[in-house]
């Protein structure tokens, strides 16, 4: 059996990770998207500073939004993340920028990274999605 700390470390690292709504799409062009979000108390972990899942969700959406903008609704199939710096929950807004490095007839691969706001590299990830063959109309 596990000691008690290790239980209540486990824990409390589950948590409800919010603020997802107060994430807008600021650029959009074929094969490139940016995001801003604004990270608040309740996207925290426990020990102070922006989730990391709170981070890869938000990698996921804006990747989807570059992947998409080539004319297919997308899935994601896999993530490969580095994380570099924590994201402070002082900090007034994180920018997400993806880009698509390869667009194949059934897959997307799509470069992800995200800037605090002093311009600070947080998190860099490769997002693989896979295009469904749901056109969007133009």
């Amino acid at each position: 059996m596990l000691c008690q700390a290790v239980i209540d470390q486990c824990t409390q690292d589950l948590c409800d990770i919010r603020g997802f709504d107060r994430t807008e799409l600021t650029h959009l062009e074929k094969g490139y998207a940016e995001c801003r979000a604004y990270p608040g108390p309740d996207c925290a972990n426990d020990v102070g500073t922006v989730h990391g899942g709170f981070l890869l969700a938000l990698a996921d959406q804006t990747a989807a939004c570059s992947g998409e903008s080539l004319g297919t609704v997308t899935v994601t199939q896999g993530i490969t993340a580095n994380f570099f710096r924590p994201s402070l929950l002082t900090d007034e807004y994180i920018d997400i920028k993806s880009r698509v490095v390869h667009a194949g007839s059934k897959t997307v691969v799509t470069e992800v990274e995200m800037f605090n706001p002093a311009g600070k590299l947080l998190f860099k990830a490769t997002v693989n999605l896979f295009r469904t063959g749901i056109v969007l109309d133009e």
